[in-house]
């Protein structure tokens, strides 16, 4: 996609993953303890010296995904899971007093769907929902090949959408399986891939939630092609044939006929997506 260098960021609560990337594909990268509880300072210092071993005259821009609320137009991010030291902090100030670059920033379900539009499924698509499945429900929103976040970035926070007797986060994401089993997924489908009749039944009962929430987002947007990612899309097997049985009684059958519906599968996709923010900066629709 690219031939000029850019540098992504994914930021988790334990550690930060920096990544040099050139020619759509990462080919260099380091990961370093986040120290989530340290002073703000201490957090930049080696979050800078990471990308510093990086750069170089060819690096055109640095794009940072966090799980969290962010400005993007300002660069502020106002608050980030599980690192206090990090609110309403202006990490787009800070870290160009360093760089001689510009630097994006989004969040991690924003990242994700500009991951996939670069350089993943959603080539080729002009309006896409990615939707991520794990702890939480979320998804990022490309309308005609720009990044859509709406106001106050509410674009795509379908997980707060009334959903039976709560919502789509309580039936989509983890909490699922913790509410009504009170197991945790992963266990879950680790007896599912081991042929266990009664997790494949939960799957199959969650995938009819899933295929719920994907009928919402085709009312919603109207997209070319969803994508899904997140820790729960590897149970995608385990859930998909729930999903499909909910999308059959979907009554518009072109429009779903003709929407790609695919999991993710690139295991770089978060620092790919936090790259793609350099690259979709001139493209983003912003509704103040």
């Amino acid at each position: 996609m690219t031939s000029r260098s850019i540098i992504g960021i994914d930021v988790g609560g334990t550690k930060i993953h920096v990544a040099h990337i050139k020619d759509d594909s990462v080919v260099a990268e380091l990961r370093v303890p986040t120290g989530a509880d340290r002073a703000r300072e201490h957090i930049i210092k080696d979050l800078v010296d990471a990308i510093g071993s990086f750069m170089s005259p060819e690096v055109i821009g640095i794009g940072i995904g966090v799980p969290g609320l962010v400005d993007m137009e300002a660069g502020v991010i106002y608050n980030v899971s599980n690192i206090p030291a990090w609110t309403n902090f202006p990490i787009k100030e800070e870290l160009e007093s360093f760089f001689t670059v510009p630097v994006f920033i989004g969040n991690d379900a924003n990242c994700f769907v500009l991951g996939e539009k670069y350089f993943g499924h959603a080539r080729g698509h002009k309006n896409v929902v990615g939707l991520t499945l794990g702890t939480g429900v979320g998804a990022g929103v490309i309308v005609n090949d720009a990044l859509h976040v709406g106001n106050c970035s509410m674009a795509g926070e379908f997980g707060g959408i009334a959903h039976l007797d709560s919502d789509f986060e309580n039936y989509c994401s983890g909490k699922f399986f913790l509410h009504k089993y009170k197991m945790d997924a992963y266990e879950l489908s680790q007896k599912a891939a081991n042929g266990d009749k009664a997790a494949l039944d939960i799957f199959r009962e969650y995938g009819k939630h899933v295929g719920s929430l994907i009928q919402t987002i085709l009312y919603s947007y109207g997209p070319d092609a969803i994508i899904i990612g997140g820790s729960l899309s590897k149970a995608f097997p385990y859930f998909e044939n729930g999903m499909l049985n909910t999308l059959d009684m979907f009554p518009h059958k072109v429009a779903l006929e003709t929407t790609v519906i695919e999991i993710s599968d690139n295991p770089h996709i978060a620092v790919l997506g936090a790259g793609a923010l350099t690259l979709s900066a001139k493209e983003a629709v912003f509704n103040p």
